[in-house]
């Protein structure tokens, strides 16, 4: 089996790499420095990726160091664990608030991002988020906020146009869980797609019995299927519709790269295609940090080059706005200038969305998945 990409509330997932607790630190300022807060979870189930961003973080900050800082003054890392839990998320952003930090460089998880990223607003800081893809992080009127993380609902109208384009006149159905994220997935798929979908509908999680929904394919002609649900649903489809003679071509959302697709769906599932977005390592503007990380005993793995990247953003704006000076940061990288970063130039809409990165297609074969360009 292929190291697996692993989504967990929401988050933009990367490859996954395994730190011990002995690499967690916290760099308390000397003196009146720069401070940047890093939230993210640093215990429990997610630490991983929390020692990711840290990583990430503090390589950045050792890197503008050496050249003098900003405008003189030298950047420092206070830290505040969340354990990607909404209430502890809002506990990490207060101790940072209450630490002045000039710039909070997280969280992870999507919803206690949320909930931090409103407090950092009342308090007048910005918020750059390396790795969280729920929408309403940017789409709910938040001014403090800039994310490096592809939203998820832009995989709809990502796959709509993959249709489109190899599959013009399917007949296809779109379906969903019912849940508000993968809704708004197919909903920016219908949208995009610019026609009507032969069928549109929600199904009942972890439903027993899938014959209905089966009959109305069969019915319909459905010979395209685009799914933005929970894997186990979308492969127990798969094979029922497989069981049932039923010859279709199968889409979805990044849900789909997990091994309970698999194993819900077995052979059936071959040649599934799946968005997800692309490895930052295979970036040529990452080079030059991986190969510092590996000097210093690091990966780049998971969250680590994205938090890298938002620490340049943070020293780009500061340098222009100055350090200190709170939403004019975000303000200012939504303002759509490019910024040179470890994942290449990176713009941003007056909403904060990253307006150059999108997805890839990766497709299952035989029990592993891979990135693909051509469709088969």
């Amino acid at each position: 089996m292929t190291l697996r990409f692993t989504k967990a509330i929401n988050i933009p997932t990367f490859i996954l790499a395994c730190f011990t607790a002995s690499l967690l630190f916290t760099v308390l300022p000397a003196r009146a420095d720069i401070v940047i807060g890093v939230a993210g979870p640093f215990s429990g189930q997610y630490q991983s990726f929390g020692t990711q961003m840290l990583n990430g973080v503090k390589a950045a900050v050792d890197a503008a160091n050496a050249t003098g800082g900003i405008n003189g003054e030298n950047l420092s890392i206070i830290s505040a664990d969340d354990q990607c839990d909404n209430r502890k998320a809002e506990d990490a952003a207060q101790t940072l608030i209450n630490q002045s930090v000039d710039v909070v460089i997280g969280h992870f998880c999507s919803y206690p991002s949320l909930n931090a990223a409103k407090l950092y607003a009342k308090a007048q800081i910005s918020m750059i988020s390396p790795a969280a893809s729920l929408p309403a992080l940017t789409t709910s009127g938040l001014g403090n906020v800039v994310r490096l993380a592809v939203r998820d609902d832009m995989q709809g109208a990502f796959a709509a146009k993959r249709i489109l384009q190899k599959r013009a006149d399917a007949n296809v159905a779109v379906l969903n869980d019912g849940s508000p994220n993968n809704k708004a997935i197919t909903t920016q798929f219908v949208e995009a797609y610019g026609k009507p979908p032969s069928l549109v509908a929600s199904i009942e999680p972890d439903a027993k019995d899938f014959s209905t929904l089966l009959n109305k394919i069969k019915a319909q002609q459905i010979s395209t299927i685009f799914f933005a649900m929970n894997p186990s649903d979308a492969g127990h489809i798969v094979a029922g519709a497989t069981q049932a003679g039923l010859a279709l071509k199968f889409y979805g959302s990044d849900a789909l790269l997990a091994d309970q697709y698999w194993e819900a769906a077995g052979p059936a599932g071959e040649n599934t295609m799946a968005s997800f977005a692309p490895d930052p390592q295979r970036d040529a503007a990452s080079h030059a940090v991986i190969a510092a990380l590996k000097l210093a005993g690091q990966t780049a793995d998971g969250a680590t080059l994205p938090s890298y990247a938002a620490t340049e953003l943070f020293v780009a704006a500061a340098k222009a706005k100055g350090p200190h000076s709170g939403l004019a940061i975000s303000d200012l990288l939504k303002q759509g200038q490019s910024v040179n970063t470890a994942l290449g130039p990176l713009q941003f809409d007056a909403q904060g969305d990253v307006k150059n990165l999108n997805f890839t297609w990766f497709a299952w074969h035989d029990g592993t998945y891979q990135a693909i360009v051509p469709e088969n």
